[in-house]
């Protein structure tokens, strides 16, 4: 079977897992890691607290995550192939870019961008070797200007690579649409695709729509629905929409994840505190809270294993 570049090397497709499809070891903004560790407690304090989270996460039954930290969400290679030598979970890094690109990135053009995608993809991130190995992109209710070129961007790697694409979205906008229309008309196929934040919908029609062209659906904010501010749907109310997605017949198009870092420093102080109030288990939220509560709904361990094992196979590595 097909390998997989994690941080650590290859890995085989078929050794990935339970894959957590949009996760964060930390995510800040670019620069911080290295340039002002007494935010965070000094890198030892960074890496074992990211070490823990996973571990944690392993005993679980997690195997894989994502990780979706671009450069300018303050991704550091090393410190993803530090975590998960010491954690044992592989990680797979991402390229790409999200909502709030600085000046000099906005000067890019559209080939300028498909390069910077393409060195991370096929030669290393951050100056090392270690390479990425999906795609994120990002746009909340439109697509359009500096984000419609990161797209198109993306779209021009992932046909050369075969990369996998996520997607950041605000889906009470239903974002994912129109992302779709740009991907679709620069030749990606539908399977390499998941549109994240499915789970923030309220609208069952938006998500099996997307379903139905082939994407697939990333329930990834799943603890998050913990709290108000995103999107109003409760850990239950997200639940529910997994069952009726797997009940309309589209348990082979969702995959699972929690989007909240392990460090966020993109949020004040107070606001992490209240994410790690909400889901203490942390990384371990979607295996000891949602499986049960998607069992206790009638979901067989067949389809769980469809969606946290086979899914996600089958979108990073393009195979069954």
């Amino acid at each position: 079977m097909t390998d997989v570049q994690s941080v650590l090397g290859p890995v085989a497709a078929s050794d990935l897992g339970f894959v957590l499809a949009h996760e964060h070891v930390v995510a800040c903004s670019p620069g911080i890691v290295h340039s002002w560790p007494a935010l965070y407690g000094g890198r030892d304090a960074l890496k074992k607290r990211g070490v823990d989270a996973l571990r944690s996460a392993k005993t679980a039954g997690v195997t894989t995550i994502v990780d979706c930290t671009t450069f300018d969400l303050g991704r550091d290679a090393q410190l993803l192939a530090d975590v998960s030598a010491e954690s044992g979970v592989t990680i797979l890094a991402c390229t790409g870019l999200w909502v709030d690109p600085s000046a000099t990135l906005r000067a890019r053009s559209v080939e300028q961008l498909t390069d910077f995608f393409l060195t991370d993809l096929q030669e290393g991130i951050d100056g090392t070797t270690i390479r990425a190995t999906v795609i994120k992109v990002a746009h909340d209710e439109r697509v359009e200007g500096f984000g419609e070129q990161i797209l198109r961007a993306a779209a021009r790697a992932c046909v050369v690579t075969g990369a996998p694409i996520i997607t950041h979205t605000a889906a009470a906008f239903r974002t994912g649409e129109a992302q779709a229309a740009i991907l679709e008309e620069a030749g990606v196929d539908p399977s390499r695709v998941a549109i994240g934040h499915s789970d923030d919908s309220t609208e069952f029609d938006y998500l099996s729509g997307l379903a139905a062209r082939g994407y697939y659906i990333a329930m990834d904010r799943l603890p998050n629905g913990a709290l108000p501010e995103y999107g109003g749907q409760s850990v239950d109310d997200r639940v529910k929409m997994i069952v009726a997605l797997i009940d309309a017949g589209y348990d082979g198009r969702i995959l699972v994840g929690h989007d909240d870092p392990i460090w966020a420093g993109l949020l004040t102080d107070d606001d992490q505190r209240r994410h790690l109030e909400a889901n203490p288990r942390v990384l371990a939220f979607v295996s000891e809270v949602i499986l049960p509560a998607l069992r206790a709904y009638g979901v067989s361990d067949e389809l769980i294993d469809t969606i946290t094992v086979h899914n996600p196979r089958r979108w990073i590595s393009g195979t069954d």
